[in-house]
């Protein structure tokens, strides 16, 4: 009975961490809604306490918090995820530190191969934040 009870305590728990992804990816990524945004932090958190920083860092910075997509990108990193470069550049390009954003989207750049994902990310961060400079994150990353 109480691996039952278990069982479906987890299938809950994984429920609703699945919905705030959904939410987040429909509601702030499609829609532009940020009023969404904390669905976006609650799967960071979620999926924060499993060690998945990199991915952690992206959902932070879907919902707004640079602090803690910051420090899930530098932890991803120091792993060797190397993707995460992408997402701390950005934080830093939103905070206006274009060398800092510099630095590590060169770094993404040359560890990660194939970026041409990033162009969809970049189009995402420009509908959440109208000060993101966009044409700046292609330029470093594109080249120009």
């Amino acid at each position: 009975m109480l691996a039952i009870f278990s069982a479906v305590s987890l299938l809950a728990c994984n429920c609703a961490i699945g919905r705030d992804m959904v939410r987040c990816d429909y509601y702030v990524v499609k829609e532009h809604d940020l009023s969404h945004q904390k669905d976006c932090v609650k799967y960071a958190d979620s999926i924060n306490k499993n060690s998945m920083y990199a991915k952690a860092s992206w959902y932070y910075l879907l919902g707004g918090d640079m602090k803690k997509a910051k420090e899930n990108a530098k932890e991803a990193l120091k792993i060797g995820h190397h993707f995460a470069g992408e997402y701390l550049g950005f934080v830093y390009l939103i905070e206006k530190n274009s060398k800092e954003a510099k630095k590590y989207l060169n770094d993404f750049k040359q560890k990660v191969k194939n970026i041409d994902y990033v162009k969809k990310d970049i189009k995402t961060l420009k509908n959440i934040y109208k000060g993101f400079e966009a044409t700046k994150a292609y330029n470093i990353l594109y080249g120009k």
